[in-house]
């Protein structure tokens, strides 16, 4: 695991206020394209808190110039000085990911012809390691009973909430296949359960989509629905939600990681991640026979290439089978 990186101390509200105008009027246009594109206001705000950090760089060391008027090796030293000042390689990823964004959108709406960022190459070290689980079916019954004897063992309403919401969350990523920033952005408007969509789902880079789920999932979340209502919890909406301060708030995709290792240490499995929900679906599906362009499709990607390269596994037993018929 890549170490803690230590805090640079760039915040400072007067010179905040000083920042080039120019500079602050694109913001102000790529703020009103996130908020349109439905971005949440927490993550608008993580990237205007990594924008600040450069412009008040700027300010102090590059004449305080517009964005646009700004080259590679300018990009780069301010780069450098947070590398220099022990910025791990993950925070210098997330620096380096805010700035590209911001000039993406301005090169989209024609501001600038080039991004100053296509020529830097991102960090590859300190990047924690994942391990990549893909469930099969027996462990997706596991997942089930063990989260049943959560819900019967629960001793409160609010317990019982707690696992039918967790059940739910597993089962639900489970059958859309949905990324984890779009499954926490689900709301009971988004559901069209006849259908069993859910629909117009802002998930990774803004993109609007739609999950399709199943209809035991489609059970689940009607009775989940209900409980809540029968005994009046307010769930600010949110199919999936935690309590705050006495009020309801969208489970962060921080939340649901949580929630997939409590769900992962059920059937011990403690890497378990919620992509791993979105890896097994599609390899089930491929074992049950389903065409891998189907797959492609529900998973939202551009071509079949990346479904099959990263999200489908090799059949060993059936390459054996193969193996065994020719008597090889």
């Amino acid at each position: 695991m890549a170490e803690i990186s230590p805090k640079i101390q760039f915040y400072d509200a007067e010179k905040l206020k000083n920042i080039n105008p120019e500079t602050m009027k694109l913001w102000k246009k790529y703020e009103v394209d996130m908020t349109l594109r439905e971005l949440s206001r927490r993550t608008i705000d993580g990237y205007l808190n990594d924008l600040q950090h450069w412009w008040i760089y700027i300010y102090d060391n590059q004449d305080n110039r517009c964005i646009t008027q700004l080259d590679e090796d300018d990009v780069t030293e301010f780069l450098f000085y947070c590398k220099q000042q022990g910025n791990n390689s993950r925070r210098m990823k997330r620096r380096m990911s805010s700035i590209a964004a911001f000039y993406k959108f301005l090169r989209k709406k024609k501001i600038i012809e080039s991004s100053p960022m296509d020529f830097i190459d991102r960090p590859q070290k300190d990047v924690e390691i994942i391990t990549q689980t893909f469930l099969t079916i027996d462990q997706v019954g596991q997942i089930t009973d063990e989260l049943d004897k959560l819900i019967a063992d629960a001793k409160t309403t609010i317990g019982k909430q707690n696992g039918m919401q967790l059940k739910c969350y597993a089962l639900f990523s489970l059958s859309t296949m949905g990324r984890v920033t779009a499954i926490s952005s689900v709301t009971w408007k988004h559901m069209d359960f006849d259908e069993r969509k859910a629909k117009d789902i802002v998930e990774k880079e803004g993109y609007i989509v739609t999950l399709d789920f199943s209809e035991d999932v489609k059970s689940l979340l009607l009775e989940l629905k209900a409980f809540r209502e029968e005994n009046k919890i307010d769930d600010g909406g949110f199919l999936f939600f935690t309590q705050s301060d006495g009020a309801p708030h969208q489970a962060t995709t921080g939340t649901l990681n949580k929630w997939c290792k409590k769900i992962g240490a059920l059937i011990d499995v403690p890497t378990l991640h919620p992509h791993d929900f979105r890896h097994s679906g599609s390899q089930i599906m491929k074992l049950n026979g389903a065409k891998v362009e189907d797959i492609s499709a529900l998973l939202h990607h551009k071509g079949t290439d990346v479904t099959i390269k990263y999200y489908l596994r090799v059949d060993q037993k059936q390459i054996q089978e193969s193996h065994d018929k020719f008597g090889i």
